[in-house]
């Protein structure tokens, strides 16, 4: 019996002992692991010798053996580089990024076939990754295949960071301004739901592109879309640079053409010369009101009496010491002589000398082309009229109502200014 008892206890201090050797065993992974992903860390922060020092915790360290990799590839170390990068791959299938960096290996060495395979492959596995798809964009530039490049170029400004289009979106326009390459661009144009960052690069384009025909080829693409149309925004933006360019002939057909049925009505040399529409501050040929943030100015439609339709404009001060320029509307007149007439009521309007309307020379040439007289203090509705003289070379205008004076104390208004009627008309 006690030799029962003494083989029990000796297999039982055996089992112990491989249990303990087996947790030492895990512990031993579970650190080695902990270890080499700390030091992986460390080499993100700036210390590129502490890869080497994870690897020597886990031999097998895919991130670590991928980095390895690239930093050989950069260093021209084809073959050292394969080798780590083929050992990353081994240890995680799953990503591709150093899947991507063979492929360029094998472009490079004349063997573009496997490595436009692989590439595919890394698409695959990572299809909206935004890193893996910048990376594709790069294979496919390099490989000269600018519509696979701009496509996956696309895919990776939808996840990637905002430095991203700092860096991409100049390429991008340079895909644009080409006949031959902007086809690649379609399926942004077509559908730019699918990508957030279109509307950001149609603002880019139309402020930095060279000539303004690639802002057209782009709005040209777009209104070709059947699913989305052209935005009011891409509209706008687009009307802006032509004006930009003093191509107001035609900014000003454009922006007519892109009017709802219902705002014809207001059409004239000066539109909707009443207020009864809706101030949208856009930069076509509508009225523009922009008062600054906590200026106290506000700028309204309202009813009051004696107005001519059903609401007239309604300018509010706070007695803040502002210059105002804040309402306008861009114009298009021809050559000659117009009046410009409308009605106004000033309400306790205090002002050393203020307000008063101005017609301005915007594009092709400058300088002020009519002012009618001041308003301010108390009253009833009453008329007003100043004539406007257009010389040759001045291709836009702007109307604006502004404060007038040399001095800042001059600029301190309070109270309120309505407006109504008014209309420009062509003298005979």
């Amino acid at each position: 019996m006690s030799e029962r008892f003494s083989g029990s206890r000796a297999g039982l201090v055996a089992k112990r002992t491989a249990l303990a050797v087996i947790a030492a065993i895990v512990i031993w992974q579970i650190l080695a692991v902990n270890l080499s992903d700390f030091f992986v860390a460390e080499a993100r922060d700036g210390n590129p010798k502490s890869l080497q020092t994870a690897l020597w915790w886990d031999q097998r360290h895919p991130v670590a053996l991928a980095q390895l990799g690239a930093d050989a590839l950069r260093q021209e170390q084809p073959a050292e580089a394969l080798a780590l990068l083929r050992a990353a791959i081994a240890s995680n299938p799953a990503d591709a990024r150093p899947q991507m960096d063979v492929a360029a290996l094998y472009a490079a060495d004349d063997k573009a076939e496997r490595g436009d395979r692989l590439a595919t492959a890394a698409n695959t596995l990572m299809p909206v990754q935004y890193a893996a798809q910048l990376d594709l964009a790069l294979y496919w530039s390099a490989r000269e295949d600018v519509e696979q490049a701009v496509q996956h170029l696309a895919v990776a400004l939808v996840g990637g960071r905002g430095r991203l289009r700092e860096t991409y979106f100049p390429q991008l326009l340079a895909v644009a301004a080409l006949e031959e390459t902007r086809g690649a661009l379609l399926p942004m144009t077509e559908n730019p739901a699918m990508y957030p960052w279109w509307e950001a690069f149609f603002k880019y384009a139309a402020s930095n592109a060279q000539n303004v025909a690639t802002v057209t080829a782009l709005v040209d693409m777009r209104e070709a879309s059947a699913q989305v149309p052209l935005s009011a925004r891409e509209r706008d933006l687009y009307i802006g640079r032509l004006r930009k360019d003093e191509l107001i002939a035609e900014a000003y057909l454009y922006w007519v053409n892109g009017l709802e049925k219902e705002d014809l009505q207001y059409l004239g040399y000066l539109f909707d010369g009443g207020f009864e529409r809706e101030i949208v501050n856009n930069t076509g040929f509508e009225w523009y009101a922009y008062p600054p943030r906590n200026s106290g100015i506000r700028i309204t439609s309202g009813d009051t009496y004696g107005i001519e339709g059903d609401t007239a404009l309604r300018v509010s001060f706070s007695g803040k010491r502002i210059r105002f320029r804040h309402l306008s509307q861009n114009l298009y007149l021809d050559q000659g002589t117009y009046v410009l007439s409308g009605r106004v009521r000033p309400d306790n309007l205090k002002a050393r000398r203020g307000l008063q309307w101005r017609v301005d020379c915007n594009a092709g040439a400058s300088g002020t082309l009519g002012n009618s007289d001041t308003f301010a203090g108390s009253g009833d509705w009453r008329a007003f009229a100043f004539d406007i003289i257009v010389p040759v070379g001045c291709v836009g205008q702007v109307l604006s109502l502004r404060s007038v004076g040399a001095r800042d104390v001059d600029h301190e208004i309070e109270g309120t200014l309505w407006v109504d009627a008014l209309r420009i008309e062509r003298k005979r």
